[in-house]
C-alpha cells in the first residue's frame, strides 16, 4: 500500500514538473477554463431555478383549486330539518338525500356523525341521526340532494358514482389508460405495490404501462365514463 501511494505521488510530481517546464501552472488550467465553467454553472443554476419556480407554481395553483373547490361545497345546496328514513331512502324536509351506494354505506367512516362516541359504517352513522335536526350540504340534481357534508362535517365529494368491477384488456391511448370503455383515473404518485410484477415500485402510470395489453380486473367508483380504482387485480391502490 505504501509503495502504491508513493508511486502515485511520484507520477503527480512528474506531471506537475512537466507542466511547469512547459510554462503551464495549475492555476492557468482553471483560469483558462474559468469562463466555460462559469457559463455552464450559471446555466445549470438558472435551469434549476426555473424548474423550482414551475414546481412551486403548480403546487400553489393546485392548493388554490382545492381550497376553492372545498369552499364551494358549503356554498352549494343545503337542506336543514328533521332527518328521516323511509323505504330505503333518507330525507330532509321531503327532499331525498343520496349518501352513496351500498358499498359506500357499508364503509367505516372516520367521523362520528351521530355523536355516539364510535366510528361506525356510514349506514349506522346515518341511522343514528334519524329523528334529529340536521343540516346537509351538497348538490341538488333531479330533486335529489347528493350529499357532501352532514352538520358541517365532510362526507364525500357530491358525485353520484357507482361501484363497479370491470374485467378486460387494459389499453393505452395517447398517454391515458382504459378498461372496458372506461378511462382509468390514477393517483399521481408512486405506487405502493408492484402491480405489473416487474419487481420494482414505480409511479402509478408506469405500473399501468406494464399491464397495458394484458387482461386485468379493476374495481372502483365509475362516473361519466371514468373509473377511480380501488383495486387492480385484487391489490389495493
Amino acid at each position: 500500500m505504501k509503495r502504491y501511494v508513493l508511486a502515485v505521488g511520484l507520477v503527480a510530481i512528474i506531471a506537475i514538473a512537466a507542466m511547469a517546464g512547459a510554462g503551464i501552472g495549475i492555476k492557468n488550467v482553471f483560469e483558462n477554463n474559468g469562463d466555460d465553467n462559469a457559463h455552464h454553472a450559471g446555466n445549470m443554476v438558472k435551469k434549476m431555478a426555473r424548474m423550482h419556480e414551475m414546481t412551486e407554481k403548480k403546487i400553489r395553483t393546485r392548493m388554490h383549486e382545492m381550497a376553492r373547490m372545498h369552499r364551494n361545497l358549503l356554498s352549494m345546496d343545503r337542506e336543514e330539518g328533521t332527518f328521516s328514513y323511509e323505504n330505503g331512502m333518507f330525507y330532509v324536509n321531503g327532499i331525498a338525500i343520496y349518501f352513496g351506494d351500498a358499498w359506500w354505506l357499508n364503509h367505516t367512516i372516520k367521523s362520528d356523525y351521530d355523536g355516539d362516541g364510535e366510528y361506525e359504517t356510514v349506514w349506522n352513522e346515518l341511522l343514528g341521526l334519524v329523528g334529529s335536526n340536521v343540516a346537509v350540504n351538497g348538490r341538488l340534481v333531479n330533486e335529489t340532494l347528493i350529499a357532501s357534508h352532514i352538520n358541517g362535517m365532510f362526507l364525500r365529494m357530491p358525485v353520484k358514482a357507482e361501484f363497479v368491477e370491470l374485467n378486460g384488456v387494459i389499453e393505452q391511448v395517447n398517454g391515458s389508460f382504459y378498461i372496458d370503455g372506461y378511462k382509468i383515473i390514477l393517483p399521481g404518485r408512486m405506487a405502493r405495490s408492484d402491480y405489473d410484477g416487474d419487481g420494482m415500485l414505480e409511479r402509478m402510470h408506469v405500473e399501468l404501462q406494464g399491464l397495458a395489453g394484458s387482461v386485468a380486473t379493476i374495481d372502483g367508483y365509475a362516473f361519466n365514463g371514468k373509473i377511480k380504482p380501488l383495486h387492480i387485480n385484487g391489490i389495493a391502490i
